[in-house]
């Protein structure tokens, strides 16, 4: 049975609407050069930064704000939350909205840099969640160090991962669906990691680390 698969997302985006000024952080977007996430994917990253409860999560790719809004406030009181980005003015513009959302400036760190780079230098097995949304050809680099940044039990959930349908598609062999294969194949044999993938806007890939066994 044929169904309005694109009338049925903006029906979705339209009931998971966010508060002005999420909203007002994904309007900018397109003046910053990036795509934010949509009201649905930033929903459901919502709802399980709330599950994970995590007091220290990593951001990769900080865009303008719409994603760290999303963590922060899903987030523990006092649960902190370091953003990566390579742009110092998309950062500034979502300190600015964080500080206009009322969140207390401690709670945002936000560090200027290449995410492989900047994680690399953050403790290992010290975050409870880990959300990654970047350039799809960084994954394989990316994926790999964040898993070692997560404490037992922890999330892993990274944007892009179906990139719109090019990585169920045969057809399409750009550079950007063989990483996201790559990736997709090598999560799948990871005993320690169990896996969901979610084939909403262009794809969310949910990993948790297994607790450690005592």
């Amino acid at each position: 049975m044929s169904r309005d698969w694109a009338g049925q997302a903006r029906y979705a985006d339209r009931f998971n609407a966010a508060d002005p000024v999420v909203e007002a952080a994904r309007q900018v977007a397109d003046d910053y050069g990036c795509e934010p996430l949509s009201p649905t994917s930033s929903k459901i990253l919502e709802f399980l930064t709330r599950l994970a409860a995590p007091a220290a999560a990593i951001e990769v790719g900080t865009g303008t704000g719409v994603s760290a809004l999303s963590l922060l406030r899903a987030m523990p009181a006092g649960g902190i939350l370091t953003s990566i980005d390579v742009s110092a003015p998309r950062q500034a513009v979502t300190r600015e909205l964080a500080d206009l959302a009322g969140i207390r400036a401690h709670r945002l760190r936000l560090i200027t840099g290449r995410g492989e780079d900047v994680l690399a230098r953050l403790a290992r097995t010290a975050y409870e969640c880990v959300f990654i949304d970047a350039d799809p050809l960084c994954y394989d680099k990316l994926i790999p160090v964040a898993v070692d940044r997560l404490a037992p039990g922890g999330l892993l959930i990274i944007n892009d991962a179906l990139l719109s349908g090019a990585v169920a598609d045969p057809r399409d062999r750009s550079p950007r669906a063989a990483v996201m294969r790559t990736v997709l194949a090598l999560v799948s044999t990871r005993a320690d990691l169990e896996r969901l993938i979610l084939p909403v806007d262009a794809g969310l890939l949910v990993l948790q680390r297994h607790p450690q066994q005592g």
